[in-house]
């Protein structure tokens, strides 16, 4: 059976969380405790796999209280491509120049790349225990690590379609030939300001146009909604 999203028309709108539990209560599929990960994960796609009519139904009743969406067949939506990890980023007049941790060197020319994302975000970590159950140990989750990341997306037309490059709390990126690590906020906010360069705005992420390094993605759901959300609005 087909299912449906709820898309944003714009990722300027605001949603609160009362008004979407108030619209989710005629929608089965959709609990009120849902609301919470859904309002705070809303960067382009509100929800995904519902039945046609349920979708539908949610509009209308988002729609009665001035949120707007668009219906789309998550058949339609794009899936992001598997990433290929980088290290070393240097732009140059014509080409962009990637590197990975063995040294191993790509040459994309700048017309090849079709869209950059970027931003801070929070990735969860659930940290897990084995506790003795009778005769036999079971796996339980025991608290939950938030972690910050710097995280950066370029996008190609040719294969390898996506490279990623990523600055973890103990981890670095080299950017036109000069390390990075989160705690350089000024190299991290002229380097957002190079990229979102590169290409027209509608082919940048919300995220890399952020004037500040604070963190802007809930988690990294939301960072690849977003995207998916620009790659449909592109199609």
């Amino acid at each position: 059976m087909a299912t449906y999203s709820l898309l944003q028309v714009s990722l300027d709108q605001t949603l609160d969380r009362q008004t979407l539990e108030e619209a989710s209560d005629s929608v089965p599929s959709v609990a009120r405790a849902d609301c919470v990960r859904m309002q705070r994960d809303l960067f382009g796609v509100l929800i995904s796999h519902l039945p046609l009519e349920e979708a539908q139904t949610f509009q209308a009743e988002l729609k009665r209280r001035g949120f707007l969406t668009d219906v789309v067949a998550d058949r339609d939506l794009p899936t992001l491509h598997e990433a290929f990890t980088i290290q070393r980023i240097e732009i140059q007049e014509h080409v962009l120049c990637f590197t990975d941790t063995l040294g191993r060197v790509q040459t994309r020319p700048r017309e090849g790349l079709v869209f950059v994302a970027g931003g801070f975000l929070t990735q969860s970590k659930i940290k897990h225990s084995l506790v003795a159950m009778g005769d036999a140990e079971t796996d339980r989750p025991e608290r939950q690590t938030v972690l910050p990341e710097f995280r950066l997306d370029f996008f190609f037309w040719s294969a390898p379609h996506r490279l990623r490059a990523s600055i973890s709390a103990e981890g670095m990126m080299f950017y036109q030939q000069r390390p990075m690590r989160l705690r350089d906020t000024a190299l991290l906010l002229g380097a957002m300001m190079d990229l979102q360069e590169l290409l027209p705005r509608e082919r940048v992420g919300a995220g890399l146009r952020r004037p500040d390094t604070r963190i802007f993605y809930p988690s990294l759901k939301s960072y690849e909604e977003e995207i998916r959300w620009h790659f449909f609005r592109l199609q």
